[in-house]
């Protein structure tokens, strides 16, 4: 799953050096290391004239919901691929809302002695983001107007099952286009494994109110026989 990441000084002028045609959005990103689900996360749609940025709510609302967002009870951050196609919160989004997720880095916890450690995974080269297969809503509420996403999720691949048993769906740049063509998700080409990096970093993350740039430093792991103390 995907249930944390950060922007590491992220702008849309450095993205947009790096995806062609990628016309920057209006809200510029916001310097995060801690961002939980219903923060405001930079997404790329296609549009009539090419690649455009914008912020979009993290957690999905599709768009027959016609409540407020305190009436939306399901947790709808992640998609997973198993059932994106048919699931009702999200088929609609599978078939004509396609996006891709920015982010520099996601979390993830370890759990080791019935203690969660937390991992920061992030492009192991010199991408400035991770390109998450996303899916978009427009929804017009009582509480928020404008754009909702999910990022998709699967069984994870390689080393990355130490950690967690889920990641996101996460792709080059050469593969963007397909995904926000219409491909499906299990065609997809996938980011390759050797183009991520992880490392555990400190507990202090678990919380929401801990912020800053402190929270993606690796630290030593805690030694094996140290989890039963």
């Amino acid at each position: 799953m995907c249930g944390r990441m950060a922007h590491k000084e992220l702008t849309w002028a450095q993205l947009a050096g790096w995806m062609q045609g990628l016309a920057p959005g209006a809200t510029e990103i916001e310097t995060r290391y801690n961002v939980p689900p219903t923060a405001m996360i930079p997404i790329v749609r296609q549009g009539p004239l090419g690649l455009q940025g914008d912020l979009a709510r993290w957690g999905l609302i599709p768009a027959f919901h016609r409540g407020s967002l305190k009436d939306w009870k399901a947790t709808t951050i992640n998609a997973r691929i198993e059932s994106v196609a048919t699931a009702p919160s999200f088929r609609a989004a599978y078939r004509g809302g396609r996006c891709l997720v920015l982010a520099s880095g996601y979390y993830e916890w370890q759990v080791r002695g019935g203690v969660k450690y937390p991992h920061y995974i992030r492009p192991s080269g010199n991408a400035p983001a991770l390109l998450m297969a996303g899916l978009e809503s427009r929804v017009r509420l009582p509480e928020y107007e404008g754009p909702t996403c999910a990022v998709l999720t699967e069984p994870v691949r390689g080393a990355l099952a130490q950690v967690h048993d889920r990641m996101p769906v996460m792709m080059g740049l050469e593969a963007a286009a397909d995904w926000l063509g219409g491909c499906p998700v299990e065609a997809l080409p996938r980011l390759p494994m050797e183009a991520l990096g992880w490392h555990e970093v400190a507990r202090t993350v678990n919380s929401i109110r801990n912020e800053g740039p402190d929270l993606i430093e690796p630290i030593e792991p805690v030694a094996p026989d140290l989890f039963s103390l």
